[in-house]
């Protein structure tokens, strides 16, 4: 992996061309003593007032090679070059890529020679070359001002290493024409790499910092999407209506609008979930909210079922044993609890339940026709779930399974969300790498992010050094520490959070604490955090889990996972794209 300059490509680059390249250098297999600096402004340039360069790499024991990168239909008529983005802008300059590339060549190399200390002024020498990059096409129109060697194109794949160690074998014969033969003297050490990038990162590194980068991402996911909006407007006319969304399409934030909405109009409403972490959350919501948006009951489905233990004082003999114990809380509580609210006629006017796919089953359909006016084949009700991707208390039931069960009951309508409004596109991308799924999300105008980070450990203790590297990472950027949640399938005595010594993690409670967090991937499921670091990771295989895992993180996420997890991964990555 070369070392980038930004570390992660700014979400101003617009250019699916470049973001692609960044990702290559990135991932780029012995290129560890490379430096690539990314978008590099020149101030003296030496035609314009202000030039840049895509892509200025940095080798040692080979050169500095000046990249220009042109995506999308390229054209070249009369000496008129053309460029076409995707949306069909079309860019006509007299001034050909190659040019603009040795434009920028000359010009970082007059910058670096005014500003060499005594101990380098060898480098005002240095072995240089270009090279243009049309990634998106297959490019066989050389004119005079290029060479075949000095191009790469969709024929290249992602090697970008062998271009530019062609740029570097094909650069010798003109190098050798004007100064003379090439000699150890020309080309950079390492230290000579680290020196060259801290002048030109000193002037021209523009980078904005993980913490405003996030904050940007944050600021543009914050409102609801259009087809939200269309959501909450036909929901408006229909009793019962059933939600479905994959994670990331503001399932909760639906549920708490339409919440506050019939509470206004005088409704009795009951907010119902299944996760007690998301339950609090929404009762640390609803009393900021005041008396006049607070529904009658907000919270889990089995606290309120204990609240009617306690009203009604019925006798509850709780198991010795966890096993018997889920059984409890799965059938006999809801069943118990039904069976005495019947007589009561209903108690709520209307029902909205998040994570649905969590509570559904005969004996929770039971329970909510009890508490309903009307029930659930007469009564208003709203259950907004995903029941193919997040269903992971449902027994191997499919989302065919549940929606049967529920047309047994009633008839009600359904409503699809496809716009993910959570998640940046990078990691839309690889929940649909790692699980297959999010096909069925719309990516217009879906916000870029930073790229997802793999981290691979082959021992606990490797795990350790790079779970603090991330962390000492996100400090040095001033992350804040209460904008960051570590996930593991394992609880925290048996993750590799509980090796930590002198980083304060908090377990993840309502209020949430400002303090990094950690949870369970499975207790965490319908909430989120700007950052979430995922640990422990053996294996893809469980995909329900692993899509619950990666959908929480709004804005960066990191993975660390086994060499066998790595190898899982790699398969992943052949098997969705080709």
């Amino acid at each position: 992996m070369a070392i980038m300059i930004p570390s992660a490509i700014s979400p101003d680059v617009k250019s699916n061309a470049e973001r692609h390249i960044f990702e290559w250098f990135e991932n780029a297999k012995d290129t560890e003593d490379w430096v690539v600096l990314h978008s590099l402004g020149i101030v003296n340039h030496n035609k314009y007032i202000h030039g840049e360069v895509d892509f200025f790499v940095m080798i040692p024991m080979l050169g500095i090679f000046a990249l220009e990168v042109k995506g999308g239909r390229v054209k070249r008529t009369d000496g008129i070059w053309s460029f076409t983005d995707k949306y069909g802008h079309s860019d006509k300059r007299s001034k050909g890529p190659f040019d603009q590339a040795w434009d920028g060549m000359y010009s970082i190399r007059q910058s670096l020679s005014d500003k060499l200390d005594v101990a380098h002024k060898h480098l005002e020498k240095i072995f240089f070359g270009i090279g243009v990059m049309f990634p998106d096409v297959a490019y066989d129109s050389v004119g005079i001002d290029e060479e075949q060697w000095q191009v790469f194109d969709c024929n290249d794949g992602r090697n970008v290493r062998a271009f530019v160690e062609r740029i570097a074998e094909g650069s010798v014969k003109g190098w050798n024409t004007q100064y003379g033969d090439v000699t150890l003297q020309n080309r950079p050490t390492v230290e000579d790499v680290r020196y060259m990038a801290s002048i030109l990162r000193g002037d021209f590194d523009m980078a904005l910092s993980l913490r405003v980068q996030y904050n940007y991402v944050e600021e543009e996911i914050v409102s609801l999407t259009a087809n939200q909006y269309k959501c909450i407007d036909q929901l408006e006319d229909n009793p019962r209506c059933l939600i479905k969304g994959s994670a990331g399409t503001g399932k909760t934030l639906l549920a708490i609008e339409t919440v506050k909405k019939y509470v206004a109009k005088g409704e009795k409403v009951a907010l119902l979930c299944y996760n007690n972490l998301l339950a609090s959350w929404l009762q640390q919501y609803f009393e900021k909210q005041g008396e006049s948006l607070r529904p009658v009951y907000v919270g889990s489905l089995h606290g309120y079922l204990m609240k009617v233990v306690q009203q009604k004082h019925m006798r509850v003999n709780f198991p010795d044993s966890a096993e018997k114990m889920n059984l409890f809380f799965a059938q006999e509580l809801p069943t118990m609890v039904s069976n005495v609210l019947k007589s009561d006629g209903g108690i709520f006017d209307r029902i909205i339940i998040d994570e649905a796919q969590d509570l559904m089953s005969e004996a929770y359909l039971a329970c909510f026709d009890s508490m309903l006016k009307k029930g659930i084949s007469r009564g208003k009700w709203i259950f907004f779930g995903d029941f193919n991707r997040q269903a992971i208390y449902a027994n191997d039931m499919t989302e065919a399974d549940f929606m049967d069960m529920l047309d047994e009951c009633t008839s009600y309508i359904r409503y699809k969300l496809t716009t993910n409004c959570r998640n940046t596109q990078y990691i839309c991308d690889q929940i649909k790498i790692v699980t297959g799924f999010a096909k069925d999300i719309q990516y217009e105008g879906m916000i870029q992010g930073n790229p997802v980070q793999y981290r691979t450990y082959t021992s606990r203790d490797d795990e350790l050094k790079e779970l603090l590297k991330i962390l000492r990472e996100l400090s040095d950027n001033k992350v804040e520490n209460g904008r960051i949640t570590i996930l593991s399938p394992h609880k925290r005595e048996k993750s590799v959070v509980s090796m930590l010594g002198g980083i304060r993690v908090e377990n993840y409670t309502v209020p949430v604490p400002e303090e990094i967090t950690f949870n369970t991937i499975q207790g965490f499921k319908g909430l989120e955090n700007t950052v979430i670091i995922l640990t422990d990771i053996e294996s893809y295989e469980d995909i329900k889990l692993s899509y619950v895992a990666f959908s929480r993180a709004r804005s960066g996420l990191y993975v660390l996972h086994s060499k066998a997890a790595h190898d899982e991964y790699n398969q992943l990555c052949i098997r969705r794209f080709f």
